[in-house]
């Protein structure tokens, strides 16, 4: 069965209207100064908001050629190698940059996302709370080690993690999202539904936000509301097939597959469909 939900990659070398700079034999002269640096992280930056993740990830590489502790392009690229799927990857560059810079957050949290994506919630969970060692009230320190219990299946205690990050930006829409997912693997369906109501037809909604709230109608037991509100997004083939899957997992009863499925793009954000 296929379920048309997550977001494909399409990874190309070329960026639309925008022309990178030769790679080949120009490059000893493309990032001899600041201002070139500065422009090669531009195009860098336009490529990953493209979807060129190689594109970019060629450049990071390009620059640490001329600076290996370069420590800004070290997480740019570790946080690249995130966003295209290479985890192992991101897990090395990340090290790296924690062996440079022990005190800077950013390689605990890279770690930390890093692992997530590699299904480790025990190793994510000490990057995280590493990160929240260095800052108390970090939000991403405090949400990423929440998705690392909901992925332990610790609902309790990532929840707790949850609400003491809402303490500090109580209209985060993915720390919001992601408490109403944790009812939602945890079986308690009507908190899941009723806190996912609450944003999926807010100003800052998003397809992904109402499509968990489809999703929890149908672990629900509710195929009417569920296939109302993924119609509002989802052509009728999709949302027949969703509705299928809904009812699959339902009968299933498979918490496991459940959080891997619902988890699956937690480590960039707002979780779920």
């Amino acid at each position: 069965m296929t379920i048309r939900l997550a977001m494909a990659f399409l990874i190309s070398l070329f960026l639309s209207g925008c022309a990178l700079p030769s790679m080949d034999g120009g490059t000893g002269t493309l990032f001899t100064d600041t201002a070139e640096r500065e422009r090669a992280l531009k195009i860098a930056d336009i490529s990953v908001q493209s979807g060129n993740y190689l594109a970019a990830i060629d450049i990071y590489h390009k620059l640490l050629q001329k600076n290996q502790f370069d420590t800004d392009v070290l997480y740019a690229l570790g946080s690249t190698y995130l966003k295209a799927g290479a985890g192992e990857e991101a897990v090395s560059v990340f090290e790296t940059l924690e062996e440079l810079s022990p005190e800077d957050i950013r390689p605990r949290l890279g770690l930390g996302r890093a692992q997530l994506s590699l299904y480790r919630p025990e190793a994510a969970a000490l990057y995280f709370a590493s990160a929240a060692e260095l800052e108390a009230e970090n939000i991403e320190a405090l949400g990423g080690l929440a998705i690392a219990k909901d992925m332990a299946g610790a609902h309790g205690a990532a929840r707790d993690l949850y609400h003491r990050a809402l303490a500090v930006a109580p209209e985060d829409t993915a720390l919001r999202n992601n408490l109403a997912l944790s009812y939602l693997m945890a079986g308690e369906y009507e908190a899941a539904v009723d806190a996912l109501s609450d944003l999926a037809f807010a100003p800052q909604s998003t397809a992904a936000i109402r499509q968990n709230l489809a999703m929890a109608y149908g672990l629900k037991g509710d195929r009417e509301a569920a296939a109302r509100i993924a119609r509002i997004d989802l052509d009728a083939a999709t949302v027949e097939n969703n509705l299928k899957f809904y009812g699959l997992l339902r009968r299933m009863q498979d918490k496991d597959l459940l959080r891997r499925y619902l988890l699956r793009s937690a480590p960039d954000g707002v979780a779920g469909s």
